[in-house]
């Protein structure tokens, strides 16, 4: 017992032990704690009677309390604050800078307004033909707000949404934002092509093609059976629509919206702009209903995901795309079909595709159940990318097929929207292998990785998207039914009637052969979509705002041709970019010219521009040349129509008899129109609505503002002149050219011989002189042989001309060139083309052709103001 007693003795003083060491410790931490909130108590105490702020409200409080119980507002601080002067002069500041800003706010209550600063005024971003179409020039937006000017990058959209938000909205904007995007319904549109009467005729007419017993055909034999044949053919029938057709799914559209955030941020270090004014009205137009169909001019691969990537950054529903099927590459073609393109064959007349009716009904029904189902689309109207950095014709094509979605009444209407897209560098690199004559390389998917690889590690800086204002498909009808002067231009000629070019270049109107139109289709008809495309393209290139490489290249290749000091092509640069914003072009860049220019000329490069310490000018080699006029063409098409004004009168002043003073206005007008008639496939000078006439007398009155034209002042030239001008816009349907007065037989011109003058008149020559030196060319190289082999006969004269220095413009050696000229001696009866074992063959013809080709020369003619 004495043991156990010991030992639970033992235990207890153990457990004792423990509990007094536990509660020392908590006493310890109690006492450690106490200090702590002591010390914290104790500095807050510190940092309130201390603090200047705090400070400054106690002394407010008490001031104002002080003033309550009627004692003097005078406080310790204040003493404190005389006291503490002559240490620092904090306090002196602060007194200082109240003084100044309450002078500052008398001064400006009491002075003058001054306006705040405004960004640079430009010009109406793409508005609708007033002639054409009024009540769509009206439409589609506020009246009572002025039209913003400014340009937005849609890259901050998503910073600007998430800018007060989250740590995580906010590092990751871009995501963000491209998860906040809506979410379009896409239903699909196979099963409903399928039923389509069109479609499932042609399908019955290709069974009864390969059940024709008089075909040879191995096949056939095989598979007599009329049951055994339909299941071919509308198995090989499905499998041409699903190639056609879109799989557009927002998920996919929503992870290239993050990738091409990430990927133009890298590629433009300038960004993508768009006009706000541009959103604003597509978001109305949208509001309405109808179908919105985008007719971009091509320009690079890029802008398949540029339109649709500012669409529905913007808040806009992304159209389906209509892309060539060369742009069907694995990987990649699949994210354009998620995207929603739908792929078209590529150069279906003369190819073996070209009598297929199957694929014709398939992508005819796709299309129109399309816009049945309220889609936008997006096709480019052009056909493909411009090789030349200038506008193309139009192909017929797609447009028709939409025209007759509404003339047959599958759709109510359509709004179509021409866009506009430019860039700072090309992000393609450039076309000179194919102006050169090499052929084009097809896209794979090894090329694909490596121009992406390529163009991600390549500035090409700033990119500009913009949309003309949407214009009703209805109304152009409507006001091209109106127009009896499309046919009578085509039978009218301008001119004296032994002259074959003078006639008025809308009559090509009637020269497409596009396979979408279909046996049955009357000119009127082709002549009604032809003018509408002609109309679209043409309303889109003068809206194409230009972008700084666009007019330093012109300014390298026109007025600072021999190469100048820096300080003479800034000047240039700057009074260029001032003309062309009085003429009402919208510029793509603004800032510091000095730092513009030297931004253009880092776009350009070293191997376009050569550049040292005193001099700047364009490379000697054709490549740079041709590279350069690229850039340049965007404001070559501007100025087409002055530069044939002064063309036609150099052709006149290099006669032998010609006066060296005065030039008749008939007489200049009559050649004009006839250079007219040369350039028409290079330039659409006027919408079809307006006649060439009229765009020529706005070029004469833009000339006499110029001065290098000066009208004589004679009261009675006057008044015929202004009834001249009436006469152009008004001329009588009904009377003969034989019975119609010359207006103009008596207007005279002065030709200015001013230094300025002169300087106009050679810039101007250089825009136009190496199409000519192109053109003079082709016709010296005529022969009766494959269009191969006067194409390479041609590029090899223009070569070693240019290297024998017989010829300066590099830019002259040009595939598209040529090309151009064989379709005007075609045109002219100049050649006959035909095919012979699929190859294009070129006939000249003897009979017509002479006269035709001295025309080309008189225009060609050397001239004492380019030999300075």
């Amino acid at each position: 017992m004495s043991v156990l007693n010991w030992t639970g003795n033992v235990n207890a003083s153990v457990e004792m032990d423990s509990i007094s060491n536990v509660w020392t410790v908590v006493e310890n931490v109690r006492v450690a704690s106490s200090a702590a909130e002591l010390a914290i108590f104790t500095a807050i105490l510190y940092w309130f009677f201390t603090s200047s702020r705090v400070a400054d409200m106690l002394e407010v409080v008490g001031e104002r309390v002080g003033g309550w119980c009627g004692r003097d507002t005078s406080s310790l601080r204040h003493a404190m604050r005389t006291r503490k002067r002559p240490q620092t002069d904090v306090y002196a500041k602060l007194d200082a800078e109240i003084a100044t800003r309450t002078s500052s706010l008398y001064r400006i209550k009491n002075g003058p307004v001054v306006p705040p600063p405004q960004p640079p005024t430009r010009p109406s971003a793409g508005l609708a033909c007033a002639r054409c179409a009024p009540l769509s020039r009206e439409s589609w937006q506020d009246t009572k707000v002025a039209e913003s000017s400014a340009v937005i990058n849609i890259l901050d959209i998503g910073r600007q949404t998430f800018a007060n938000g989250g740590v995580v909205s906010r590092y990751l904007c871009d995501l963000a934002q491209c998860l906040k995007l809506t979410n379009f319904d896409y239903g699909d549109i196979v099963p409903k092509v399928v039923k389509d009467e069109r479609f499932q005729n042609a399908i019955e007419e290709k069974i009864k093609e390969e059940l024709n017993p008089g075909k040879k055909n191995e096949e056939t034999k095989k598979e007599s059976s009329y049951a055994a044949v339909r299941k071919q053919v509308e198995a090989k029938a499905m499998k041409v629509l699903l190639d056609i057709s879109s799989a557009m799914s927002t998920n996919v559209l929503k992870l290239v919206a993050w990738l091409c955030h990430k990927a133009v941020r890298r590629v433009a270090g300038g960004g993508c702009g768009t006009r706000a004014a541009c959103v604003e009205r597509l978001r109305r137009a949208n509001a309405a209903g109808l179908p919105l169909v985008f007719v971009p001019l091509h320009r690079s691969h890029f802008d398949y995901i540029l339109v649709t990537f500012t669409l529905y950054l913007t808040g806009l529903r992304p159209p389906l795309v209509a892309a060539g099927d060369n742009m069907r590459i694995p990987f990649f073609g699949w994210f354009l079909r998620g995207c929603g393109a739908f792929y078209i064959r590529r150069r279906i007349d003369g190819s073996e595709y070209h009598e297929d009716p199957i694929y014709k009904s398939a992508l005819r029904a796709y299309i129109l159940n399309s816009l049945a189902a309220n889609n936008n689309l997006e096709f480019f109207i052009e056909g493909g990318r411009t090789r030349t950095g200038k506008p193309q014709a139009p192909k017929a094509g797609i447009l028709s097929v939409i025209l007759e979605a509404y003339l047959e009444g599958t759709i109510d209407d359509a709004l179509l929207v021409p866009v506009t897209l430019n860039y700072d560098k090309l992000v393609d690199g450039n076309f000179v292998r194919e102006q050169l004559g090499m052929p084009k390389q097809m896209e794979t998917f090894w090329s694909a990785l490596r121009g992406i690889w390529r163009t991600l590690n390549t500035n090409h800086g700033g990119i500009r998207v913009d949309f003309n204002q949407p214009i009703s498909l209805k109304e152009l009808v409507t006001s091209f039914q109106k127009y009896n002067h499309l046919k009578a231009s085509i039978e009218r000629p301008l001119t004296p009637t032994n002259n074959n070019l003078t006639v008025d270049i809308d009559r090509h109107i009637l020269n497409s052969h596009s396979s979408f139109y279909g046996a049955n289709v009357s000119a009127d008809h082709k002549m009604m979509v032809e003018a509408i495309g002609r109309h679209l393209v043409y309303d889109a290139a003068v809206s194409t705002p230009l972008m700084c490489t666009n007019v330093v290249a012109y300014v390298l290749l026109t007025e600072q041709r021999a190469g100048c000091t820096l300080k003479q092509l800034l000047d240039s640069f700057e009074g260029r970019s001032r003309a062309l914003v009085r003429e009402g072009r919208d510029l793509g860049y603004a800032g510091d010219s000095r730092t513009v220019l030297k931004h253009a000329m880092d776009m350009l490069g070293r191997g376009v521009v050569s550049r040292d310490e005193s001099r700047v000018r364009a490379q000697c080699s054709v490549a740079a040349a041709l590279e350069l006029s690229y850039y340049a063409n965007s404001v070559v098409a501007h100025y087409a129509a002055p530069a044939i004004v002064v063309t036609a009168l150099e052709s006149i002043l290099a006669e032998p008899d010609a006066d060296a003073a005065y030039v008749r206005h008939n007489e200049l007008m009559t050649r004009s129109l006839e250079l007219c008639g040369i350039m028409g496939h290079e330039f659409i000078l006027n919408a079809p609505c307006q006649r060439t006439e009229e765009r020529i007398q706005d070029a004469l009155a833009s000339l006499v503002q110029s001065d290098v034209l000066c009208t004589i002042q004679n009261d009675n030239v006057l008044d015929e002149q202004r009834w001249s001008q009436r006469f152009a816009k008004t001329l009588d349907e009904d009377m003969d050219a034989e019975e119609r007065p010359d207006p103009t037989r008596n207007i005279k011109y002065k030709i200015s011989n001013k230094p300025e003058a002169l300087t106009e008149r050679r810039r101007l020559l250089r825009t136009l002189r190496p199409l000519l030196e192109a053109y003079s060319a082709t016709g010296t190289c005529l022969k009766n042989a494959s269009q191969k082999d006067v194409v390479t006969a041609t590029l090899d004269k223009l070569t070693e001309d240019f290297t024998q220095n017989r010829m300066i413009y590099g830019e002259a050696v040009s595939t598209d060139a040529i090309r151009n000229c064989l379709r005007v001696l075609r045109q002219s009866g100049v050649i006959d083309m035909y095919t012979e074992n699929k190859i294009r063959m070129i006939r000249p013809n003897e009979l017509t052709g002479q006269n035709i080709l001295d025309q080309v020369q008189k225009f060609n003619v050397q001239t004492p103001l380019l030999e300075k």
